[in-house]
């Protein structure tokens, strides 16, 4: 059962992508339609129940405004003859999937649902978001939603969510955006100095630093290629928490600096380079803007000491790799071509590192570790990816890699590893 209702903006127009928006849209193309829809980013809202009870009609409306708010959520990306361009559209239709549920089994239900959502990955020119509600005895129980990574990030996404809720509150949001991404597409067209301020450090540092973090491979590897496992572990939650007040740095910061630490120990190499995946959304202009603003960094470490002395020494070159992380990301790929040419090897680190919780752990989870193993794909557009999430109630880190070159077994290690190291920091 579907539920359809019209959306309009004084708000359209056409454009190219953002720089963000490139880049995202570039790893989606280079994995495929059979794996990209593991860059979907899923949302769940429990409907609040102040207010009383809401039917899907009244939680539709509230839905449609906040598309009607945001250019992104109608953002219809498609491919020409000159490459990826967008469409914003100034009205549609959102279609809605309603799933009924049983008293008791609306919290599954929600979860099937967000699930059957994100199961698949867009299509050129489809709608940018997926909605369904789940509906028992009449009433509207939680709102899920999939959107587009090409036109939203994790944080916009929050901001989304944020929008909705406000909404079914108060009946309207107090602001508006901050900016919205047919204006920062414009504004990027203008301004290059910053892309060639960044770019010009990007190629100074990889001259630096090995060709990959993983270049060689050195196995079969498994079925699918690119495997995952996420390690909920309420002893590094408790560590990383711990040093980042020791060091005044962030959690973020601890467990990049230590995962970089660690995979300099395990290759080999003298310098260890990990690309950040920076959020950039450090100014007010920015905070409620809803797209794809994330963009790699360029973080590298060489010999040092401690993890906590290696803190204090690289925390200057953590805050540069955020500040080189806005760029026209065609202009960096060309610069990255041309130095693969005259080394005669692709000279990339295929290593990056992701923070997707949406502020820093609040801490208290106990309870014992546990690792487990998640669906892998075929194709990823990286060979190595941490990624740090909320999960099981505690710090989550997730590693996704290319098992030819990294396999499972040392995949669960390096987890096991950095589990030990920086509680041991601490305790130094």
């Amino acid at each position: 059962m579907r539920l359809s209702v019209d959306f309009a903006s004084d708000r359209s127009g056409t454009a190219g992508l953002a720089w963000g928006q490139r880049d995202v849209w570039g790893a989606i193309h280079e994995v495929g339609p059979d794996s990209a829809h593991y860059f979907n980013v899923p949302r769940l809202l429990a409907v609040p129940r102040a207010g009383g009870p809401r039917h899907p009609g009244a939680v539709a409306a509230a839905l449609v405004e906040v598309v009607a708010r945001h250019d992104a959520l109608r953002s219809l990306v498609r491919l020409g003859a000159a490459g990826p361009y967008q469409e914003v559209a100034a009205a549609g239709t959102l279609s809605i999937e309603l799933a009924e549920a049983a008293r008791g089994e609306a919290d599954d239900a929600a979860a099937e649902l967000l699930a059957r959502l994100a199961g698949r990955s867009f299509g050129d020119g489809e709608q940018p978001l997926r909605a369904g509600f789940v509906v028992r005895d009449g009433v509207a129980t939680h709102v899920a939603l999939v959107i587009s990574h090409v036109v939203a990030d994790w944080r916009a996404a929050d901001v989304v969510v944020r929008d909705l809720r406000m909404l079914l509150l108060r009946g309207a949001v107090a602001r508006p955006p901050s900016a919205q991404l047919l204006d920062l597409v414009r504004e990027e067209t203008a301004g290059s100095a910053r892309s060639d301020r960044s770019i010009a450090q990007w190629e100074a540092l990889l001259r630096t630093v090995p060709s990959a973090v993983f270049p060689a491979v050195v196995g079969s590897g498994t079925t699918p290629r690119f495997a995952r496992a996420v390690l909920s572990s309420p002893r590094l939650d408790r560590a990383a928490r711990a040093l980042a007040r020791r060091t005044r740095v962030s959690t973020a910061t601890v467990l990049l600096v230590a995962v970089a630490m660690l995979l300099r120990e395990l290759t080999g190499h003298e310098v260890c380079a990990i690309t950040p995946i920076v959020h950039n959304r450090f100014d007010g202009r920015t905070r409620d803007l809803v797209t794809s603003l994330d963009q790699l960094g360029l973080f590298t470490l060489g010999p040092g000491g401690t993890l906590t002395e290696t803190l204090a020494s690289a925390y200057p070159a953590v805050l540069a790799s955020y500040r080189r992380a806005r760029y026209d990301s065609l202009a960096l790929h060309a610069m990255v071509d041309r130095m693969s040419a005259d080394r005669g090897v692709p000279m990339f680190p295929s290593c990056c590192f992701n923070d997707l919780r949406p502020g820093e752990d609040p801490g208290g989870a106990d309870g014992e570790s546990e690792l487990e193993w998640l669906p892998g794909v075929d194709r990823r557009s990286c060979a190595f990816c941490v990624d740090l999430m909320r999960w099981k109630g505690t710090l989550g880190v997730a590693l996704s890699a290319d098992t030819t070159r990294l396999p499972e077994a040392e995949m669960a290690a390096l987890l096991h590893r950095l589990e030990s190291f920086v509680p041991a920091a601490v305790g130094r």
